[in-house]
């Protein structure tokens, strides 16, 4: 589905990892040999990860980030006038995070606030969200979003713990007269399984063993190759859709900042447009893919500006959302850590 949302822009960015790094030698120790973990790290970029704390949730993460934004700049708690919490790692079942963090960061009580369940894809999705309702409200809106998704991967699972990491980000979208944000959503749920934790909703509940629920069975579940295939099949006709639609020739954007998903699907995508790969930045080698919070750490690494981009992210559901957006009045705050 392509959009144009006029008037919005995003006009802050905060994001915080975690100050515990566990390198990928540590992770897969006992599990894979010298030489595997050696071509996984060539694979994947990623060499050492963010890990939550024990008692550290992806709201922490947000909190941390928006307090930064709050303490650091000129954007006041009273100015927010929508909270939206984008995660598949809530604090709960119910109530919806965004209610908690609403209190925790003492924002009005006169506020929208809800929570959006989605991944890869997360911080885009939020921008749309937060660019349509922006026309109809009187201040900004704070978009979090991040996952602590390591707390989703069995002990023993080599392809997630080669990947996954934690982390959050806060975002401040704002109305901006005369800006123009254009979109590209598209949904594959056909190809859900890729990405899956079959267990612990209400569709299938926790499986039990010898009084344990430490089984495979209740975690997450990837598919590598099925990820790969979708990433590179669809991933650059969703940007080209988007180019052509907006009526902007790729020469035109200076940097396209995807999901850190691994870099070789970055380095594929890249070449698949012929778009020079120093031009797809892949920051997360330290970090690890962080899911919805990966674009904004990206460019909260970089601390980009003036900048006319694409920001992408794509995964889990399946789905992916883009954006073409001019970053001329974005403030990246420096990547905070807890």
């Amino acid at each position: 589905m392509l959009l144009k949302i006029e008037n919005a822009q995003l006009e802050m960015l905060s994001a915080i990892v975690s100050k515990n790094r566990i390198t990928i030698e540590d992770r897969l120790k006992n599990l894979a040999t010298e030489k595997n973990i050696s071509r996984l790290k060539k694979v994947t970029g990623f060499e050492s990860f963010s890990i939550a704390e024990k008692g550290v949730c992806t709201s922490d993460f947000c909190a941390a980030a928006a307090e930064k934004i709050f303490n650091e700049t000129e954007i006041k708690r009273e100015e927010i006038s929508a909270i939206i919490f984008v995660s598949q790692t809530s604090d709960y079942f119910l109530p919806s995070t965004a209610h908690v963090l609403q209190a925790r960061l003492n924002l009005p009580r006169d506020i929208a606030a809800f929570d959006i369940s989605l991944g890869c894809s997360g911080f885009v999705y939020g921008v749309y969200i937060a660019a349509s309702l922006i026309q109809n409200l009187p201040g900004k809106i704070l978009l979090l979003c991040g996952d602590t998704a390591t707390r989703n991967i069995f002990s023993d699972d080599i392809s997630c713990l080669s990947v996954f990491g934690d982390a959050g980000a806060a975002a401040v979208i704002s109305k901006s007269f005369g800006q123009k944000i254009f979109f590209n959503l598209q949904s594959f749920g056909e190809l859900a399984d890729a990405i899956i934790m079959q267990r612990g909703a209400y569709r299938n509940s926790l499986l039990v063993k010898n009084n344990s629920v430490n089984v495979r069975e209740n975690f997450v579940t990837m598919d590598g190759v099925a990820i790969m295939d979708f990433s590179v099949k669809f991933v650059p006709q969703n940007l080209m859709e988007l180019l052509n639609f907006s009526d902007v020739k790729i020469s035109e954007i200076d940097k396209f900042f995807l999901h850190q998903a691994n870099k070789t699907i970055l380095n594929t995508v890249a070449a698949m447009l012929n778009f020079p790969a120093e031009k797809v930045p892949f920051k997360s080698g330290k970090i690890g893919n962080t899911s919805s919070a990966s674009i904004p750490v990206t460019l909260s690494e970089i601390k980009v500006k003036n900048s006319l981009s694409i920001l992408s992210g794509f995964g889990v559901g399946m789905s992916i959302a883009s954006a073409l957006i001019d970053l001329k009045n974005l403030h990246c705050l420096p990547t905070g850590e807890i």
